[in-house]
């Protein structure tokens, strides 16, 4: 029975690298038709000072000049940050080929996308793609952006442009000689004009016009959070004791998370249909990995256009994997099971996530009712199921390897080599490659693997040897993943794009409910002052992270004295490393620059895996408000970013108020949980390690008395 299992493991795995490398390397194929003959070099001529006919002037702020000079060239300048379009809406041909060329020069672009051109037709069917930048000062340089249409779109909209979406640049930028022209098969890596988030329904835009609509529906999204709120602290929380009270047999406890899984795929793929995901991410990813799948991986992030391309290869390399594999069945990616499908990984990630909770549960000693009830707070947490069935967005992906990563190096295996620590750092390595904020939990890791070192004694030494194993098990993975994509760049080239995929968001929140936002500093730039004059958001979130770090390596600290004054390690306790990443990463979201709304979702989970150890319900109280004021500013961030609701409730009254209330929850929420953390390090229980698990029916003179007969023997 082995043999066969392992000869089915291996033909899968055969498969998997044939699919891969179909891709790796592929050079563009030649699909789509050469279109019309087109060759058009356009009029720029105007009056002084006037823009020439069929141009207009898109920006996002009005201290912007756009004009031309009389003789055939446009200036864009702006002294702030802005995207800032000079279009004109043309006819094409379908399913063609097309070179949009001219001449830029810039002064002084910084920041953002820069001086670029673009087809913005995001107005039209949500989709943009744009040329190689230009930034600083340069003369005149020649500048082509190569693009193909799909089926049925016979409009483009040709922008020249300072600054993109969500990537405001500010300077000035001149253009010359632009021009149109059908494009050869093999003269450029082509961008198909892929919409970013699905195609657009008329009849039901139409119905969401009016602004008394859009705000009514910001109403609803508040009262969802608060509904949310009442039914987990009042329906799970305080009824605790009674749903985890219930001994259930085995079969009915797998019934019964047989009927949760179904309840949340149900549950998903109606918010799906109702939200067909992010206007921009699904579509980014949809469009990424369709490229990976055409185009192969040498030139993915080095064509033209392709800087803003942010993710880490890890998660890209499965994208044109699994693309290449829907493309098989002809999957329809605007429709709403197309788009179900893409959803579907981070969905399995949700449920990979209630089995390891619920199998740690068992194994700390929580029943099956108590170990159900807590699957069942992860695939039916209101914040994963919106993230994950609305939203799109693969955070639940990241918390998976995180979490795997931690149980492996917890997981200790004497040997002549800890093959789980080892395995541990590859999957840590994994989780950086899939999300670039898993960086943010390497401190915790890495100081989890200091203190996990044997000191003073014999096997110190094999501990040591594990740990570096371990780095060198990441550093492998790492590298392993990036080199598909390489191309003629270093081997490091990933560090270059991490730090500009950073830079993208240079504000100080971006729609995260946090200490920023509640001080009316959402979308502003991080380079602003919090005080005049002496200390800009930069700085201060930057002192904060640091400040974080510094928390969380006490609280291991704390809890490596607590197991020595035992005369034990730190090995036993597997709870210590996400009860120190939770804190860690609640107070950097809370108190950092640069957090966006998801990236407090790991929190959320880990917090469920401490209180599982711990059994202090302190931390489950700590999770579930967690889940609502993340619930509510998911919500809240997909909603006004929106087409629509972007221009009637972003920055409004309504939306403000909401914002820096839930920001100050959070805040509340954030400090309740580093006074339970200290609580917990300062109480007389945590002084002895914790080797007594709290059981919230025992009473506290019952739990000393048995303390001091402990210390007695």
């Amino acid at each position: 029975m082995q043999k066969k299992t392992l000869s089915a493991i291996v033909a899968v795995l055969a498969m998997a690298v044939l699919v891969v490398a179909g891709f790796y390397f592929k050079k563009t194929r030649g699909t789509a038709g050469a279109g019309a003959a087109v060759s058009a070099a356009f009029d720029l001529t105007s009056e002084a000072g006037d823009l020439p006919d069929g141009w207009y002037v898109s920006s996002y702020e009005n201290a912007y000049e756009a004009f031309g000079d009389g003789a055939g060239v446009l200036t864009l300048s702006s002294h702030i940050a802005d995207d800032l379009r000079l279009c004109k809406k043309i006819t094409v041909e379908e399913s063609a080929r097309y070179v949009f060329s001219a001449q830029i020069s810039t002064e002084g672009v910084e920041e953002g996308r820069g001086a670029s051109l673009s087809i913005d037709n995001y107005s039209l069917d949500k989709s943009c793609v744009y040329s190689d930048s230009l930034y600083g000062d340069n003369d005149f340089t020649e500048t082509n952006l190569y693009f193909e249409t799909k089926p049925g779109q016979t409009e483009v909209v040709l922008a020249l442009r300072l600054g993109g979406y969500s990537e405001a640049s500010s300077g000035t930028v001149r253009f010359k000689d632009v021009s149109l022209r059908s494009g050869a098969a093999d003269e450029g890596r082509y961008q198909v004009l892929e919409a970013w988030g699905g195609s657009d329904d008329e009849d039901e835009d139409d119905a969401f016009r009016d602004e008394e609509h859009y705000k009514s529906f910001f109403a609803v999204i508040v009262w969802a959070a608060v509904l949310s709120g009442i039914l987990l602290i009042f329906g799970v929380y305080r009824n605790r004791r009674l749903l985890t009270g219930k001994t259930l047999p085995d079969r009915t406890y797998w019934s019964g998370f047989a009927f949760v899984v179904v309840v949340g795929l149900l549950l998903r793929l109606i918010l799906c249909a109702l939200y067909r995901g992010h206007d921009s991410d699904m579509g980014c990813f949809i469009g990424w990995g369709q490229d990976v799948a055409r185009n192969g991986t040498r030139q993915f992030y080095w064509a033209a256009g392709h800087d803003w391309y942010d993710y880490p290869p890890g998660y890209m390399l499965f994208l044109g994997g699994y693309s290449a594999l829907l493309n098989l069945f002809s999957v329809d990616t605007g429709a709403v099971f197309g788009i179900f499908l893409y959803m579907l990984p981070a969905i399995a990630a949700d449920l990979c996530l209630a089995l390891l909770l619920m199998n740690f549960a068992r194994r700390q000693g929580i029943n099956n009712s108590g170990a159900l009830i807590l699957g069942g707070l992860v695939f039916l947490n209101p914040a994963l199921l919106f993230l994950t069935g609305a939203w799109g967005q693969i955070d639940s992906i990241l918390t998976v390897w995180l979490v795997v990563s931690f149980l492996l190096l917890l997981d200790r295996k004497p040997g002549t080599v800890d093959r789980n620590r080892i395995l541990s750092g590859a999957v840590f390595g994994l989780a950086v490659m899939t999300k670039w904020q898993a960086l943010m939990f390497g401190p915790m890791y890495a100081v989890a693997h200091l203190f996990l070192v044997r000191w003073g004694e014999k096997e110190a030494w094999d501990d040591v040897r594990d740990t570096v194993l371990s780095a060198l098990a990441a550093v492998a993975v790492i590298l392993l993943i990036s080199l598909p994509f390489k191309g003629d760049q270093g081997l490091f080239w990933f560090v270059d794009r991490f730090m500009t995929a950073s830079a993208h968001y240079d504000y100080a929140t971006v729609e995260a409910y946090n200490y920023f936002a509640f001080c009316g500093a959402n979308w502003k730039r991080a380079g602003e002052y919090i005080l005049p004059g002496l200390l800009t958001y930069k700085q201060f979130g930057t002192v904060a992270i640091c400040l974080a770090i510094l928390c969380g390596f006490l609280t291991v600290l704390r809890r490596y004295q607590a197991e020595k004054r035992l005369g034990a390690t730190l090995a036993g306790d597997r709870g210590f490393l996400f009860l120190a990443a939770s804190l860690t990463m609640a107070l950097i979201f809370t108190f950092g620059h640069y957090m966006h709304e998801r990236y407090v979702v790991p929190i959320l989970v880990m917090l469920l895996f401490a209180y599982a150890h711990y059994k202090d319900k302190r931390l489950l109280l700590v999770a579930l408000l967690f889940t609502v004021t993340t619930f509510l500013n998911e919500m809240m961030a997909q909603y006004v970013v929106s087409n629509g609701a972007m221009d009637v409730v972003r920055g409004g009254r309504e939306h403000n108020t909401v914002l820096r209330f839930w920001a100050g929850a959070e805040v509340l929420v954030c400090l309740y949980f580093g006074y339970v953390v200290v609580d917990m390090l300062h109480d007389l229980k945590g002084k002895l390690g914790l080797v007594l698990r709290r059981e919230e029916d025992a009473s506290p003179s019952r739990l000393y008395d048995f303390i001091e007969e402990g210390l007695r023997k």
